[in-house]
């Protein structure tokens, strides 16, 4: 991300440990990077949102692999209640 933004890695640092504070244009950097709106950082409530893009290793996933976790999940959930009704009381 550093990189991206253009900076040194122990600045960025600093920004991630709050020991320097992020510039406005920094944020508009940022939210162009990660693909946000940037009013919505403002928001009171604001919307859980999935990348549709893949940035890698940043964490970022695409929504179709998004779906593909949670399915797992769900599938992992009822293999394991099924495991667990087995089991002796």
């Amino acid at each position: 991300m550093a990189l991206k933004l253009g900076m040194a890695i122990s600045t960025y640092s600093k920004l991630e440990q709050g020991k320097t504070e992020l510039t406005l244009t920094r944020l508009v950097q940022l939210s162009e990077i990660l693909q946000f709106n940037l009013s919505q950082f403002f928001d009171e409530e604001p919307e859980v949102q999935v990348a549709e893009n893949v940035y890698a290793g940043y964490g970022f996933v695409t929504r179709a692999e998004f779906v593909q976790h949670v399915d797992k999940l769900h599938l992992l959930e009822r293999q394991l209640s099924k495991i667990l009704s087995q089991l002796p009381q």
